[in-house]
This record gives C-alpha cells, structure tokens and sequence, in this order.
C-alpha cells in the first residue's frame, strides 16, 4: 500500500497512486468470471482486506502487476468490458459526482479530462474538434505494451458506459441523439489492437461501436452532443466536485516529492519520443513557466533531464539489444541520424557505433 512506507526510489516510481477500490473491483470481477484472485496478491504489499477502505491507494507500479496478472488469467474472457460494466458511477468518488451533476456533457468531459490522472494515473486525455466531431484521444503515460490493449479498451468501455447512463435522455432525443438500436448514433471507439475474440459477445451490450486496428485510441462523439444536459445537472454541486477534486489532485502534486525525480522517473517509464516541457507541465497540472521555475530552484532545467534519461535509454538500447543504432535514433525520437550521433557523442565521448563494440559502460545517472 502507498502507505506503508516504502524506500524512496520505488515511492517515486509509484508517483501516481491508484484507487484501491479499482483494484478490489478487479479482483471480484476475476473471481465472478471464475478464477482465483488470490493469485493477484502474491508478492504485493497488500491482500484483499486493505482495499476495502475508500481512501485506499496503490502504487501505480504494483497496480500494473496485479492487472497484469488478472490479464493472464481472466482476459480472454472479457475482463476488459466485465470490468467497464462494474464500475459504478459511485466507485469514481467526486470525479463521478462532478460528471453526474455537470449542467452539460462538455463540462462531465472537461471534468474527466482534467482530473482522470487522480484515478488512472497511466493515461492522459487530449481533446480536439475536428469538423463536426469531438476527439477525444487517450495516451498511456507509461511503456507497458503488454498492458496496453487491456487498458485502453477497459478505460475506453468505461467512459462510454458512463457517458449513456449520465446524458439526460429527453434532452438528448430533443437534440437529434435518441438511442438507434441501442447505439449512441455518431459515437464510436477506435482501438489499436486487433479485434479480440470476446468482442462479439459484449457487441450487443455496449452503446457504440468499437473499431479495432486502427491508428489511434480515441473516441469519437458528435460535436452537437457536447450540449446536451446531464442527468442530474446541478451547476452549484459541480462546483463543489470539481473544487473537492482540485484539492486532491493538487495535495497528490505536493505529495509526489522532488519534482527533479518526479520528472525523471515519469520520463523512464515513458515510450519514446518524450513529450515537451509544455506537455510535461500540463501533465503535472502547472504552467510551463512554473514549472522552469520549480526545475530552477532545483538547479536544473527540462532540457537537462530528457538527455539524462535519453542518454541511458541509448546506452540500454546499445548494450542489450541487437537494434541497429538508426533504429535506437529513431526510437528515442530523433528524425535525423545525425543529431543523434552528436548527441552520443557528447554523453559519452564516443560514437554509437564505437561504445557497442567495446570498453566503458558509463554507469546510468540514478540520482536527480
């Protein structure tokens, strides 16, 4: 658990802490599909009796392995959509609330858009117009491929399910979007991955449609639906929602330690290429200028650290894989070879090509 007091180093790869109530909805869920859940727990600082509390909380790190566990035993059941169905408005706390009572969908998106890190702390939400439609594309914040598919569909059913239950219907007929055969018409889910076995089971059940193989993990909705009321729209208890989740999501910033370390680490667990200081700082809910600020009175700046963790990304890539040095530049985010080539060059004081075939494995930079 978060609160145990675990060493320093792994406190901060668990950054971002996962609502334990998630976990323990895992587990039921891979128990009612007929499996032993107790096998989730092996090895974890915690058993199914510390997630019963409402305010309990999971390191992001050990959250993965337990869903990667419930992957292994439940996932070719569905345990992507089975999951989606189990969670309850009411599991999301004030998130949910804020959703629930915003006078439109455009402020339940907003709410999910800002504050979804306090719940799903490996993904982020963009959000852009595009004609007459609504993006809305999730990003995972961490490289965990194995993981992806079963993140992205369950995040993806999830919010669909809720955006169904939470529209006003009357309103929403009024508008143009009554149910056609069960379906939100113009809504729809685009996937990655290939389309799994279980999917047409759940297909009849769901209220859009999900495309698989597809470049981008995005929902889509009708831009005229992002006026349509909520069901218990109540402008004044959004408010206090949202302001309750505010002063959660900024107590966790506060919480979360060096920020120097906070960067670095987030940064090792990300896929390449590495986002920029302005996508950073909306990461870390502050202004770009802020955080120069706060990396300042650290003696550091943004710039510093991506070399750092690109520099030990190189070198792992070099020593342990057999890519060949175009495809590491080309993995860690540089469209020219050369560019690269000097950056190595400046780390290191060879070339790429000169470091794999022998001598000194500059020791990777753990500290900030």
């Amino acid at each position: 658990m978060a609160t145990t007091g675990a060493d320093n180093e792994r406190r901060m790869l668990g950054l971002f802490l996962v609502p334990g109530v998630y976990m323990r909805v895992l587990a039921e869920t891979v128990r009612q599909l007929g499996y032993n859940d107790r096998r989730l727990y092996e090895g974890l600082a915690f058993g199914p009796e510390d997630l019963k509390s409402n305010d309990s909380r999971v390191f992001v790190t050990d959250a993965m392995i337990m869903a990667q566990r419930a992957v292994d035993l439940a996932g070719k059941d569905g345990l992507s959509f089975a999951l989606a169905r189990a969670l309850r408005l009411t599991i999301h706390g004030t998130l949910g609330f804020a959703a629930l009572t915003s006078p439109t969908f455009e402020g339940a998106l907003n709410s999910v858009h800002r504050y979804l890190q306090l719940r799903a702390p490996f993904l982020s939400m963009k959000q852009s117009l595009k004609d007459d439609r609504v993006l809305v594309q999730l990003c995972t914040e961490f490289e965990v491929p194995e993981l992806d598919p079963f993140l992205s569909e369950t995040v993806s059913a999830t919010l669909i399910l809720l955006t169904e239950q939470l529209l006003d219907r009357g309103d929403a007929e009024r508008r143009g979007f009554a149910l056609d055969a069960g379906k939100l018409p113009g809504v729809s889910v685009c996937l990655r991955s290939p389309e799994p076995a279980y999917y047409r089971r759940f297909a009849s059940q769901l209220p859009v449609q999900f495309h698989y193989g597809q470049p981008e993990v995005m929902l889509v909705f009708p831009r005229g639906l992002l006026d349509v009321r909520m069901r218990l729209a109540d402008a004044e208890a959004s408010d206090m929602a949202r302001d309750q989740c505010e002063f959660e999501l900024q107590k966790a910033l506060k919480e979360q330690g060096d920020i120097t370390l906070a960067i670095r680490n987030m940064l090792r667990m990300m896929p390449g290429p590495l986002p920029s200081l302005e996508d950073m700082a909306e990461r870390f809910c502050v202004s770009s200028r802020t955080l120069k600020r706060r990396l300042a009175e650290k003696d550091t700046h943004y710039r510093e650290i991506v070399e750092s963790v690109l520099k030990d990304r190189a070198i792992q890539l070099l020593r342990y894989t057999s890519q060949s040095v175009s495809e590491i530049a080309y993995e860690l985010g540089y469209a020219d070879l050369s560019n690269f080539s000097r950056a190595f060059r400046k780390w290191t004081g060879k070339s790429a090509s000169e470091f794999r075939e022998g001598g000194p494995d500059p020791a990777p930079e753990l500290g900030p």
